[in-house]
């Protein structure tokens, strides 16, 4: 049986190969991959109980690692 984390990843996965979103990636140029394990990263502290502290954690990790990604990939 499927975690809710897999469903989600899988729902993910169908939603960024719809065409329209693949030419948006393309367009502005975005990473895949940074896109994907941004998502990781969200859905990796989306349970617990206390969801809006880890909600705004999730959303820091988030920003950290993009700006990290982008940073390493500038240099």
């Amino acid at each position: 049986m499927k975690s809710l984390n897999d469903s989600l990843r899988e729902e993910f996965g169908i939603i960024l190969s719809k065409p329209e979103i693949q030419n948006m990636i393309e367009s502005k140029k975005l990473d895949r991959n940074l896109i994907n394990r941004a998502f990781s990263k969200l859905l990796d502290n989306k349970n617990g109980s206390d969801v809006d502290e880890l909600v705004k954690k999730g959303r820091a990790e988030f920003e950290t690692y993009i700006i990290n990604t982008l940073k390493t990939k500038s240099e």
